[in-house]
């Protein structure tokens, strides 16, 4: 298996939650109540970690999951 990438965004959060076995979910922005983005729950070796608009979600050789950041967010 070849690792392979898919980037998260506003649009496909249920396609990358089942992509990778994660959850979707709604972020609420604690400081503006009416906002909200999708996100996604990832299985990582470590636990679980949260990819949000702009992330990476990354399936590695082995079949595991990582999260590669957007540092421009």
């Amino acid at each position: 298996m070849s690792t392979e990438s898919r980037m998260l965004t506003a649009h496909n959060a249920e396609f990358i939650a089942e992509w990778c076995g994660g959850r979707a979910v709604i972020q609420h922005d604690a400081l503006d109540h009416g906002s909200t983005t999708p996100a996604v729950n990832v299985p990582v070796k470590d636990g679980v970690e949260r990819a949000q608009v702009g992330d990476m979600v990354i399936r590695e050789e082995d079949g595991s999951f990582r999260i590669h950041k957007n540092e421009s967010k």
